[in-house]
């Protein structure tokens, strides 16, 4: 405006109400053009309540930090802004807005420079002040504040305002000031508080912890954390980019993780379909796992080459039954000194029976989980041997290993099913392991007759009454892991997920130290895993369910891996 005088309106926060902001600004629009509009105080602490009245009036905020207790820092650093505007010249005036008489020097300075000097302040503000000035405007007498408010209103108001400003760690204080900047001071106890921060605590949406608030359930941070999560493809990316900075492009695999949760965070792999970091990998064709290593694709350890299958002289090639593997085995066995050997030497006789097999055709990953549910034969570790109850069958095969045909190996395995017919009473754990392999193997699903059938074959026609079970679907529930729906026994889903979890943790947490106790391993395990109990796999002992695991292997008192 032409002709209109400049002025300079300082706001002394420590001494003004924020509730009078607005009449504050009418009052001192009326003597000319705020040229500067500058408001002093401590902002760390919230400012008294100026926060919004300032930002939303474009009133420049000036921290002044308060260094020493009992003493206004606030007042020197306002003296100071004023004197220096006073030296530039740019303005005709000066509006201070203050109750403090600390000023009076300062009003009579600026009136001495020949400046217009115009004060605003409460009716408690000392003569001295009031009279050093042009013209002293009294708020309390100006105006008094027209909001009304109640409870409710309050309570709107609040959760607006921390919904907004939510960011996990919200002061009290700047709170309050928005209260008071809307309301002006408020009486808590009007409404049943003693204090603000009753008021607060009462809540049940909030949730405060010392002198901070923030929202308990806050979709505005839910939002915006689902906003940020990292694809699989970006994931990749970084176990990518990281196993190229790696010698010959691998590396465990709990490194990795380790790697990937410290860049980009916890991540749910759920997301994309895998409950746990190894199935994540093992989707991704950049990638290539084996056991705990983790390769990248053009890296990946070349597979050995198979052999090739034997010639049948038929269009399809016959699968080995699992009768013709034990043959072999026993046959090579039976020649072994002392009937046993290395677990590595046995595999490679029936790849040169029967070229690779696929164990999974009876329910087992490799030939260890296959041995183990062979009664003719037993592992310990790497070592398989005949078992121990078999010497009357030893001496027999010796006779027939010359004889190699179909009629001869169908004599043999009739002949081991009579000399094996048990004597002794079946333990229970080992019953209910046999439930569990049964049904594995029958593609997880066998009827209740025929598992009835197999295990009276296997146990004798009284194993019931053996174990102490009165009828078979009685023990059939008892089994972990197991389902039966009607006459149809099923293996649980989440019991073979939770299985597989617990193995891969087993063989993580081995490679990763080494070796371990067996005791420190299973306080880990059931750490991890609430509820887990080895005999539910059907084993007397812990050792043995660790054996039963690929890559890793226990003795009497530690646990490690089988490369070791």
């Amino acid at each position: 405006m032409i002709g209109e005088k400049r002025l300079a309106l300082l706001i002394d926060s420590d001494n003004v109400s924020a509730k009078y902001a607005q009449f504050i600004l009418q009052e001192a629009a009326k003597f000319g053009e705020l040229t500067y509009k500058r408001i002093y105080g401590d902002w760390e602490k919230g400012g008294n309540g100026w926060h919004y009245p300032a930002l939303n009036n474009s009133i420049m905020p000036v921290q002044q930090t308060t260094y020493i207790t009992g003493k206004n820092a606030t007042d020197f650093s306002m003296i100071i802004d004023a004197m220096d505007i006073l030296y530039t010249g740019n303005v005709d005036g000066f509006v201070l807005v203050t109750s403090d008489s600390d000023f009076t020097r300062l009003a009579i300075r600026l009136r001495e420079a020949g400046k217009t000097v115009i004060g605003i302040g409460e009716v408690k503000t000392p003569l001295p002040f009031t009279s050093s000035c042009h013209r002293f405007i009294y708020l309390n007498q100006l105006c008094e504040p027209a909001f009304t408010y109640d409870e409710k209103l309050l309570r709107k108001a609040v959760l607006d305002y921390v919904s907004e400003n939510d960011d996990g760690k919200l002061d009290l204080l700047k709170i309050q000031g928005f209260l008071t900047s809307k309301y002006g001071n408020i009486n808590y106890s009007s409404i049943g508080f003693n204090r603000f921060s009753n008021f607060i605590d009462s809540f049940p949406e909030l949730r405060r912890n010392s002198t901070f608030v923030t929202l308990k359930n806050s979709p505005k941070k839910a939002a915006k954390s689902a906003e940020n999560l990292p694809t699989d493809r970006e994931i990749t990316e970084v176990i990518v980019g990281y196993l190229k900075r790696k010698d010959g492009g691998h590396e465990d695999i709990s490194k990795i993780e380790q790697y990937v949760t410290a860049t980009l965070g916890k991540i749910d792999y759920s997301r994309f379909g895998s409950k746990r970091f190894a199935k994540f990998l093992d989707k991704q064709s950049a990638l290539y796992r084996k056991s705990t290593s983790v390769y990248l694709a053009e890296n990946a350890p070349k597979p050995a080459a198979k052999p090739e299958p034997k010639k049948s002289g038929s269009p399809e090639e016959k699968l080995p039954s699992d009768s013709e593997i034990i043959d072999v085995i026993v046959n090579y066995l039976q020649s072994a000194e002392n009937g046993a050997s290395k677990l590595s030497d046995v595999e490679k006789q029936v790849e040169s029976s029967f070229g690779k097999v696929d164990f999974s055709r009876f329910g087992a990953k490799t030939l260890a989980k296959f041995l183990d549910m062979q009664s003719e034969l037993s592992r310990t570790n790497n070592s398989v041997a005949l078992s121990e109850n078999n010497s009357e069958q030893k001496a027999q095969i010796t006779t027939e290993a010359s004889a190699n045909t179909p009629e001869k190996s169908s004599k043999r395995k009739n002949k081991r099913s009579s000399e094996t017919e048990v004597t002794e009473k079946p333990e229970l754990n080992t019953v209910k392991r046999e439930i569990q392999i049964q049904t594995v193997r029958h593609e997880n699903s066998i009827s209740l007759p025929a598992l009835g059938k197999i295990l009276r074959e296997k146990y004798g026609d009284n194993y019931l009454k053996d174990i102490g079970a009165i009828t078979l679907k009685q023990l059939v529930t008892a089994v972990a892991g197991v389902k039966l729906k009607g006459n149809s026994i099923k293996i649980d889903e989440d019991f073979i997920d939770r299985t597989e979890q617990i193995e891969q943790f087993v063989c993580d947490f081995v490679a990763k130290n080494k070796k371990v106790s067996i005791k420190s391993l299973s306080t880990q395990i059931k750490k991890k895993f609430s509820g887990f109990d080895f005999t539910d796999y059907g084993y007397s002992r812990f050792s043995d369910f660790i054996n039963a695991i690929d890559g890793v292997k226990a003795d009497r008192y530690y646990v490690k891996t089988e490369q070791n």
